[in-house]
C-alpha cells in the first residue's frame, strides 16, 4: 500500500468515526430530552433506536409507525 493510499484510508475512517459519534450524540440527546406524540391516537413514545436509524427522514420530523395504533405518519419530536 503506497502512502497516499494510507493517508486516504486514515482519513475516511477518521471522517467515519466523527460521523459515528455526532450520530450517537444526537440520538442520545433525543432520549434525554424528546419523544414523539402520535397525531392519530395521541400517544407518546420514544421509538428504538434502529427505528429511529431506518425511519424516513422528512422536514423536522419523521415518518414513524406509532406502537399503540400501528399507523405510519409523519410526526415532529416533543420536548419532555
Amino acid at each position: 500500500m503506497n502512502p497516499v493510499s494510507k493517508v486516504l484510508l486514515i482519513a475516511a475512517l477518521c471522517v467515519l468515526a466523527a460521523a459515528l459519534i455526532a450520530a450517537a450524540v444526537f440520538y442520545i440527546r433525543f432520549y434525554r430530552h424528546e419523544h414523539f406524540r402520535c397525531p392519530r391516537c395521541g400517544h407518546c413514545f420514544k421509538p428504538p433506536v434502529l427505528q429511529m436509524i431506518f425511519a424516513v427522514n422528512a422536514v423536522e420530523g419523521k415518518i414513524i409507525r406509532c406502537p399503540k395504533c400501528g399507523e405510519r405518519e409523519y410526526m415532529e419530536p416533543v420536548e419532555d
